[in-house]
């Protein structure tokens, strides 16, 4: 039955702004830095994430901003209008960087080639190479109670101080929406990474009576914020929006206009105060600030990649290996009548 009607809204299935109003009284804010970054990778319409930076922004001490992603044209228009930035394509193609301090994550409910779409979207964004959360940032995960043993090992190795919570009792029967609470970071022993996996594959596969609804939550959960807000946040692919943006900000004009007005073109360079060195000379060539037409011949400077071998010997003298050093090399090429001469 959940399956059903998850999959008729196209595994979208929007927060209840009721649930999101009992879980905001128990969110706090540590003291210290100001800025705290929202992070909501399946945003929808963007209101659950709206509810969280409105709540957040009662701080007058706070720089609070909310990030969404969504890849539906019609939700994402809304959610222009409901958070500060947001971006029109996947997930897995966002570039950001890992500083969120609060992630509200709320995945399609489907399985997509024997795989739980909840466990790629959790698994993928803490990874590595696309981890965008913040050390320490708190994870609210709202998934179906029965997904949370699919979900188990990467929750239980990445993130600690993991606490569930479900739905009450008017909102759990669909989906049977559970909201898993955690901090990323290391999570301890192996012992305790195995309880916490244990407990989560358990109550996976148990009723609503095993676990206290968002009512009864008696903890608050601390967020720290950042000392750094988020400067990087671009979909996979440049867009024209993004495009128009860039150039409103971009110095290229301003340089442009330095570099082809009459007073450049009718500056020169100052004569140094002491006579140039060889290799001062040659850096200044390299460098293209002085050389040309000289003449009968011409002189540029060009910087190219170079690779360089060397071998490590043991202590008998005998090559042990083979070390290939790449680095940028700037060199004098000379054009004469006899042929092109390269001074190094």
């Amino acid at each position: 039955m959940a399956r059903i009607a998850s999959q008729s809204k196209g595994g979208f299935y929007a927060t209840p702004e009721g649930q999101m109003s009992l879980i905001l009284p128990r969110l706090k804010v540590n003291e210290g830095e100001r800025y705290l970054n929202l992070f909501d990778p399946c945003a929808g319409e963007g209101l659950a994430l709206k509810q969280l930076g409105d709540h957040f922004s009662d701080d007058q001490n706070l720089t609070v901003q909310t990030f969404g992603v969504e890849l539906e044209e019609t939700r994402f228009q809304k959610a222009r209008d409901a958070l500060d930035q947001v971006i029109h394509d996947g997930y897995e193609n966002v570039r950001t960087e890992a500083n969120f301090n609060v992630v509200w994550l709320n995945p399609p409910y489907d399985e997509v080639f024997h795989e739980r779409t909840e466990l790629r979207f959790l698994r993928t964004l803490s990874s590595k190479s696309k981890n965008i959360f913040a050390n320490n940032s708190l994870l609210m995960f709202c998934v179906p109670q029965y997904v949370l043993d699919k979900c188990a090992m990467v929750l239980s190795e990445r993130f600690r101080e993991i606490k569930v919570y479900r739905f009450t009792d008017n909102a759990y029967d669909v989906f049977k929406q559970v909201v898993v609470f955690g901090y990323f970071g290391t999570p301890g022993s192996r012992e305790k990474v195995k309880e916490t996996r244990d407990y989560l594959k358990d109550i996976a596969n148990k009723g609503p009576e095993i676990l206290p609804t968002l009512e009864e939550i008696e903890e608050n959960f601390y967020v720290d914020p950042s000392d750094q807000p988020i400067t990087l946040f671009r979909a996979g692919k440049l867009n024209s929006q993004e495009l128009f943006k860039d150039l409103q900000h971009s110095t290229l004009f301003s340089e442009f206009e330095k570099r082809v007005t009459p007073e450049v073109r009718n500056s020169s360079m100052k004569r140094p105060l002491l006579p140039l060195k060889l290799a001062h000379a040659g850096t200044a060539i390299a460098s293209g600030a002085v050389g040309g037409n000289l003449g009968n011949h011409m002189v540029v400077g060009i910087t190219k990649p170079v690779t360089e071998l060397s071998e490590v010997l043991d202590d008998e003298g005998l090559a042990k290996k083979e070390v290939y050093t790449k680095h940028h090399k700037s060199v004098i090429r000379a054009f004469t009548r006899n042929g092109i001469f390269e001074l190094q």
